[in-house]
């Protein structure tokens, strides 16, 4: 009998001991899941997070390299096209140092070309308002001489490397002569240097 309890208890015993190490195991393999539940799935949503605002940065990155390389792009043709405007500028307009002087010498080079007399002219400079580097010069001058000679000179005028504005004309015949008396008034821009 001894024999056969002693076997009986060894089997509780190992019993015990299955039940003991599955409880154990059990116990293990709740704390794994309840580890990985608590401490290693936020981790990995965390870095699922991270990755989704990593790539919407670099969209976003992409998307700004865009807009800042046509901006670039835009600078680029505005300071162009500020260039070639200075440019214009500098061929249409007189130099206030000698605007007098370069469009009396125009004016007689026209007359001359279209045989038209120059009787007298007036001068007369006004700054425009808002645009401090630039004003505008008048010349009111009286002219002699035929139709046709008055028209190639205008025609002259009109042709200039320089912005001329013909502000006023006006022409009455001439009894003496029969040509026409006429009155003009030519408007330029001039700019300082």
């Amino acid at each position: 009998m001894s024999n056969s309890s002693e076997a009986t208890l060894r089997r509780r015993s190992n019993r015990g001991r299955r039940r003991s190490a599955a409880i154990g195991l059990a116990a293990l393999a709740a704390f794994d899941l309840l580890f990985w539940w608590f401490a290693v799935r936020p981790i990995d949503e965390r870095e699922q997070a991270r990755r989704e605002m990593l790539q919407g940065l670099s969209e976003q990155v992409k998307a700004n390299t865009l807009v800042v390389d046509r901006l670039r792009e835009a600078a680029g043709r505005v300071e162009q096209a500020r260039e070639q405007g200075g440019d214009l500028l500098e061929g249409l307009t007189f130099s206030r140092q000698n605007t007098f002087s370069r469009l009396l010498s125009e004016m007689a080079e026209a007359a001359e070309a279209a045989g038209v007399e120059i009787r007298e002219t007036n001068f007369n400079s006004d700054e425009i308002e808002g645009a401090e580097n630039f004003g505008m010069v008048s010349i009111t001058a009286n002219l002699r001489g035929a139709y046709e000679n008055l028209v190639r000179f205008l025609n002259l005028l009109d042709r200039s490397d320089q912005f001329l504005i013909i502000e006023r004309l006006g022409a009455t015949p001439r009894q003496d002569t029969g040509g026409l008396q006429v009155s003009i008034r030519i408007d330029a821009f001039v700019r300082e240097s």
